[in-house]
This record gives structure tokens, sequence and C-alpha cells, in this order.
């Protein structure tokens, strides 16, 4: 399993598909560190718990062909999915009710306590993995829905291997393609009241039914997109569909209140251009980023180089402020995320001054630190 560092990110958008708002409101949420598997689990890994157990799965596998919409197929099930598998290929035809078996199996096998994630995790690891999904990067099918295409690295009709094509810079794969996965979440259609802390919501206003997400071989476009989710019935399996493991992580010790080197470097030459008010700058640091996103404090947020350039350019054009940057308060980092929060005061006068507390999101890549994240919190100041 990979060791994922927590962080806080924006979940969800609204979009209307034909039938309603759904996938909405966008909102904070904030993950905590948590394991994740780096692959589904496997056909050899389920039926060695088969084998084990005598479990018998309720058999009830949906099916689409040419000329058919979805049905249940009688004669699929995760030993016959209706196409060849060895070993090694993600399980599919199983139920949500068929991966709870497994899971406490595994759990009372090995003394871990294993779940599914939930759709906040799977949302936080899709968008912070950074996979430009494609043929040279996953499993996926035709662009015109649906069914499985083979193209440059994809040479795949059906399911691959796990872990055929090259991990996430969270060191993760298959998170998008290969099989839909089974979330721990009860199916909601908007995010009304969900929670803000990463857990899965476990109330379901539609008993019975779970989310998927991540997309298939037999799928491309929207349905890969980070947000992208389906829902299935708790009693029935997809042949499109299966599923990884994840695990909670006892809390992070104290933090250091140090950046190391590298990242300090990145946040330096970030604020540097905002203390010289300098745009050029500040546009060789954003051209060295990830697609950035920067949260104000008073609720606005501007997303993307360019606009986040612009919004700049028209705060430096208002004289008399100056920047005092603070201490580092806390930094949490690895191998390929690292959060750290750091506070700034801006002033113009005695009587018209604020601090803020800064949270910045960086991922490594081989090019080094890149700042993807920036969230600020009011601490003193106009309201």
């Amino acid at each position: 399993m990979v060791e994922i560092p927590g962080g806080t990110f924006a979940m969800g958008a609204t979009v209307d598909r034909g039938y309603g708002p759904i996938d909405g409101p966008t909102h904070d949420v904030n993950v905590p560190r948590f394991a994740m598997a780096k692959r589904e689990i496997t056909v050899g890994e389920f039926r060695a718990f088969v084998k084990a157990t005598g479990h018998v799965s309720k058999g009830k596998c949906n099916v689409y062909e040419a000329g058919t919409s979805w049905h249940i197929d009688p004669e699929r099930s995760w030993s016959a999915p209706g196409f060849l598998q060895e070993e090694k290929h993600p399980v599919v035809c199983v139920s949500w009710a068929d991966t709870q078996a497994y899971i406490a199996w595994l759990s009372a096998q090995t003394g871990q306590r294993y779940r599914l994630p939930s759709e906040a995790e799977m949302e936080y690891v899709t968008q912070f993995g950074n996979v430009d999904v494609s043929h040279a990067t996953a499993n996926i099918g035709k662009v015109d829905c649906c069914g499985g295409a083979v193209h440059d690295r994809d040479i795949w009709i059906e399911t691959a291997p796990v872990a055929s094509f090259p991990a996430d810079r969270l060191g993760l794969h298959d998170i998008r393609g290969n099989v839909w996965e089974w979330q721990a979440d009860c199916y909601h259609a908007s995010y009304e009241g969900a929670p803000t802390d990463g857990l899965a919501r476990s109330a379901c206003p539609e008993p019975g039914y779970h989310s998927i997400r991540g997309g298939s071989y037999g799928d491309a476009g929207e349905f890969h997109d980070p947000r992208f989710r389906l829902r299935g019935p708790v009693d029935q399996g997809f042949f499109t569909v299966g599923f990884r493991l994840a695990r909670d992580l006892a809390p992070q010790p104290a933090s250091p209140t140090t950046a190391p080197p590298a990242v300090a470097e990145t946040l330096s030459s970030m604020l540097g251009a905002m203390r010289g008010r300098d745009v050029a700058a500040l546009d060789r640091t954003l051209a060295r980023s990830v697609p950035p996103q920067i949260v104000y404090y008073w609720g606005e947020t501007v997303s993307g180089r360019d606009d986040i350039l612009q919004w700049h350019r028209e705060w430096f054009a208002e004289t008399g402020w100056t920047l005092e940057p603070g201490p580092v308060t806390h930094a949490l980092v690895d191998s390929r995320i690292a959060v750290v929060s750091s506070t700034m005061r801006y002033i113009k006068s005695a009587e018209r001054q604020f601090s803020i507390l800064v949270s910045h999101t960086l991922t490594r890549e081989d090019s080094g630190w890149k700042i993807a994240r920036i969230q600020q919190t009011l601490l003193e100041g106009p309201e």
C-alpha cells in the first residue's frame, strides 16, 4: 500500500447531464493521511478468498452488448466474466457486498483494518495523481461509447493485468481506466451536507446503492474525469467494476516547522515575486507549476496561471501595501506531496492591516516541486 499525505482540496462540481444538477456543490474537504492499495484486487487474490472461506457470490453480473441495455447475465460471474482473464487481472462481476466479505476476511487474516476508499479519498488521489488519461497511460475504451479499444500502449480490449501502466505521481496504478471501483460511500446525487473530513457517507438516501468511480476499459472522455461518479446496487456486480483497498493510518506525529530546502525555495520564489510586485517573476514560478489554484480568505477561488496572474496585476496596482512573511507553522512532506503552512501580514497603515494563514500544497515531479494549491484563512483583520 502507498501512504497518502493528507491535505485540503476542492471536491465536486455541479453538472447537468440531462437529468438535473448533480455532483455539486464544490466544497473544501480536509483528507487525513491514509493508505491506499497501489492496484486493484486481482482475480487470483479473490480466488484465494473464495477457496479459504467458501464464499458464494450472488452471481448477479450486469453486462451490456451491442443492441442491448445493461442487464444481468446469469452465466457471468467473477470467475467467468465473459472474457479471458488471468490471475493478475482485476476481479470484476463482484458486488459491493462481495467486497465487504473479502475485506472482513483479509482484515482477520492480517490484523489490519482494511476498507474501501471514500469518495473524497478517491477524488483527492485522482486530482493529485495528475495523469493525462490516454491509451498511453491507461486501459481505456472507445471515444464514442462504448467498448474497449486498442491503441498505443493499451493492447487490451477488456481488462489488463494490474499495474500494466506507469504509476501516477502518488505511486498508484490504474486509478482511472482498467475497471471502475466500488467506493465506501452510500450514493448521494449531490454533496449537500457532505462531510468535510474525508470520511465516507454512511447514510443512504436510496437504500442499497453505493458509489462507483474511476472509469474502465470500455470508457473514454468524461467517464475518466476525476469527479465523475456512478451508482450501483450493493447486491449486484458489473463486468467493468472491481475494487481496491484503503486503510486508516495513525495520526501524524507533531510536524516540523521548517520546510525542506527544495520546497522552501519554490515557496520563496513566489513570495519574493509578491513582495516585489513582480508579475514576470510570479509568472516564472507559476510556469513551473501544475495548473494552480488559489482560494482567498474571503471565499473567492482563482484557478489557472493566466487568471492568477491577472488577479495579481490588479492587486499590485493598488499602492501602499507591504507584505511581511511570518514563520512556517506546519510542514508535512513526503516523497511526492508537501503541505506547508505559514503566516503572512498585509500592512497599509497601523489601522489597516491583517494577518492570514496560508497553506501551500506542492507536488513533486522530475523537474522539482510545483505549487498546486494555495488556501488562505483569515486570522486577524477586516471581515
